[in-house]
């Protein structure tokens, strides 16, 4: 039996976890390895080179793809093999059994490259193949799509579909809450970041809870104030507690707070601010997938990431007895920087960071002691 890890990898300003559960089988939340981070001297990790070692001849069991930007699915049609056409097949390339997108990513109009490609994928296993997705979110455009599609109707899929609400329990080990999106309230907003989907993971170790892990994409502040309410209003604030938090928006004030970001802190928005304070755990960790976070005289910069966001999470780790770490300020690995690996133990999620120097594979590390209880 495996030990159940994250990896949250350094790509830069852009998202990629890979969450291997205890039987070995591997869900990678989001994807972000363009062209420039395989060339030398790139600080960003090679996701290509980095999931063929860990995957080896093996499928990749899930790819989320979270939102339709491209820091979220960079080098996507280079690397895996699609099945809606034949220009993206060959021995080369690296097979996922399912792919779970938001639902926009189906009816949504206006895509290109990347983006486009991903949306053929998700569009031809929904109502050709019929299996091998999930959609996230239940609109009135996504029923629309689907019955004006030709190729299907909504109730020869809607087992595909899934809500916010709903558990995913299939994988040993742990199970994924749905908490968006809302397509009651993410419809009609243009913001892509408040359509991607947010869940939390459960870890169980021998049927006990030992961690509470929350991936939070790139929703913002009112995303996270609608979830913070919906939670509230259904009894299921619980389901927000949380001893990691892979923090939105590569450490942007908008995921505290849209319209101010502050001088020399962010000031998150009500439901945000009891979010994090509220339901963040004794000794919780917060990871930020981001550049480096830019000094205080240089906190007027436009980012992604900055330095106002990361002063909250500072103080709040600080307040909390936890950790705030940053994937591209991590120590340099062979070629690349380390990601930060969050180990699941019976004594909740331990961190574990690698030492300047050492390879993905090697055994030469730093571990911080283990945060829990």
């Amino acid at each position: 039996m495996s030990e159940m890890k994250i990896r949250f990898y350094p790509v830069g300003n852009g998202d990629s976890s890979l969450i291997e559960n205890e039987d070995g089988r591997h869900l990678l939340i989001d994807y972000n390895c363009p062209a420039e981070a395989k060339d030398d001297g790139d600080e960003r990790i090679n996701l290509e080179d980095e999931l063929d070692e860990r995957l080896k001849d093996k499928d990749l069991d899930v790819l989320m793809i979270t939102h339709s930007h491209e820091d979220h699915y960079g080098g996507f049609s280079d690397y895996y093999w699609l099945e809606h056409t034949q220009k993206y097949q060959g021995d080369d390339r690296r097979k996922f059994t399912e792919l779970w997108v938001p639902d926009a990513m189906i009816w949504e109009t206006g895509a290109n490259g990347e983006g486009k490609i991903l949306r053929s994928e998700a569009r031809y296993r929904l109502l050709d193949k019929r299996s091998g997705i999930k959609i996230f979110g239940e609109s009135d455009s996504l029923k629309e799509y689907i019955e004006d599609s030709g190729k299907a109707r909504y109730e020869d899929v809607k087992h595909l579909i899934f809500r916010p609400g709903d558990v995913i329990n299939h994988f040993s080990g742990f199970e994924l809450f749905i908490h968006s999106p809302h397509s009651w309230k993410t419809e009609d907003d243009e913001n892509k970041n408040n359509k991607c989907i947010v869940v939390r993971a459960d870890f169980r170790i021998d049927n006990l809870s030992v961690a509470k892990v929350i991936f939070g994409s790139d929703a913002e502040s009112d995303a996270w104030s609608n979830i913070y309410s919906s939670s509230e209003n259904n009894g299921n604030l619980d389901r927000l507690e949380f001893d990691v938090f892979k923090i939105s928006h590569h450490c942007s004030h908008t995921a505290l707070n849209k319209d101010e970001k502050g001088d020399l802190n962010t000031d998150p928005i009500e439901n945000v601010k009891k979010l994090f304070e509220d339901q963040g755990q004794n000794k919780c960790k917060l990871i930020a997938s981001c550049k480096k976070i830019p000094s205080k005289d240089k906190r007027n910069e436009p980012g992604p990431p900055h330095f106002q966001a990361a002063e909250y999470y500072r103080e709040l780790v600080g307040d909390k007895g936890g950790d705030f770490e940053v994937t591209m300020e991590q120590p340099m690995g062979a070629n690349s920087r380390n990601p930060v690996i969050v180990e699941i133990t019976r004594f909740g999620p331990r961190l574990v960071l690698l030492a300047a120097g050492a390879s993905l594979g090697a055994g030469k590390v730093t571990k911080k002691p283990e945060r829990f209880g």
